[in-house]
């Protein structure tokens, strides 16, 4: 199966002026991510799956301060920068599923157990941009395409199917661990996803299934050189709503969701002064069945 993820991000973020930072004026802007993840998933035997997927994209900030700052100015993650490698491609996940029962095509449920890894690119940030020597204060950017860091990944699948409304439903727990401090000494945060999905009959005069989804995610410290970094542990919670056509080409989702921060801090300030911060994501999904047998795999179809 071929799937096609994109993903738009938009936040509006602003917060009052820094107490002892020397930076004595309100702070606004914008960050923008827009990202697409195409993937690749192939059955190895009728239990075991394997899904390939590389990210790439941009996030870009807009600054509209009334004055400058070391922190902030217009910038995206295109562009190399004092302690970032610029570039397009982000992270790589590969991930292995085994299918632990299926009570088949009809109503029923289907239950996967997974597990895989996250290998980082090198368009990451390449020092520490919060705990700086009064003698290198210069010009650093806080956000990169990648973490830079190995991660291992461990998921379960719970969907469930029905003949009345809301006729498929399910969630999936996830954990994403970094295995190791990587070269520049970042331990990227412990990353938790608790997500729920449900999806309606088809509806004729839209010729499509409407859906509603939310996802719990929490992250713990993340560290550079053994410090913690101020503005990574967070728990957002992301609710949204969408629809799924299966067209002739395949299958093709849209989705519209507002996250909302209720735990930790935005941008490093840990409440320690007003702030507002305002976020809407997009996405945009396409998934196709691909009519091809890789012939080596076939003796291994009761594995």
């Amino acid at each position: 199966m071929f799937g096609l993820d994109n993903a738009a991000q938009y936040i509006d973020w602003w917060h009052d002026e820094l107490p002892g930072s020397g930076e004595n004026f309100e702070h606004e802007g914008t960050l923008t991510s827009l990202t697409f993840t195409p993937t690749l998933t192939i059955g190895l035997s009728n239990y075991w799956n394997m899904t390939l997927g590389q990210t790439m994209g941009n996030r870009s900030m807009t600054w509209d301060g009334d004055s400058t700052t070391i922190h902030h100015r217009d910038e995206g993650t295109d562009s190399d920068f004092a302690n970032a490698i610029g570039g397009w491609m982000g992270d790589t996940k590969v991930m292995f599923r085994y299918l632990v029962f299926n009570d088949g095509q009809g109503p029923g449920k289907r239950l996967f157990l997974g597990g895989g890894l996250v290998m980082p690119s090198k368009n990451s940030l390449t020092s520490d941009p919060f705990f700086l020597q009064s003698d290198d204060k210069t010009k650093h950017r806080h956000f990169s395409l990648s973490e830079g860091v190995y991660k291992g990944v461990l998921e379960i699948q719970l969907f469930k199917k029905k003949m009345t409304n809301p006729v498929f439903m399910g969630g999936t727990a996830m954990a994403e661990i970094p295995l190791m401090e990587n070269e520049h000494g970042f331990k990227s945060s412990q990353l938790y996803d608790l997500s729920f999905i449900v999806f309606s009959k088809l509806i004729p005069k839209i010729n499509a299934s409407l859906g509603g989804n939310m996802i719990i995610r929490h992250t713990t410290p993340s560290f550079w050189n053994g410090l913690e970094a101020p503005n990574s542990r967070a728990t957002v919670v992301t609710v949204g709503g969408g629809a799924l056509w299966n067209l002739a080409i395949g299958g093709v989702s849209l989705n519209i969701q507002k996250p909302f921060f209720v735990g930790g801090a935005f941008s490093g300030i840990e409440g320690e002064v007003d702030q507002r911060v305002g976020a809407w994501q997009l996405s945009l999904s396409y998934r196709k069945l691909l009519d091809y047998m890789v012939p080596w795999l076939d003796p291994l179809k009761n594995l």
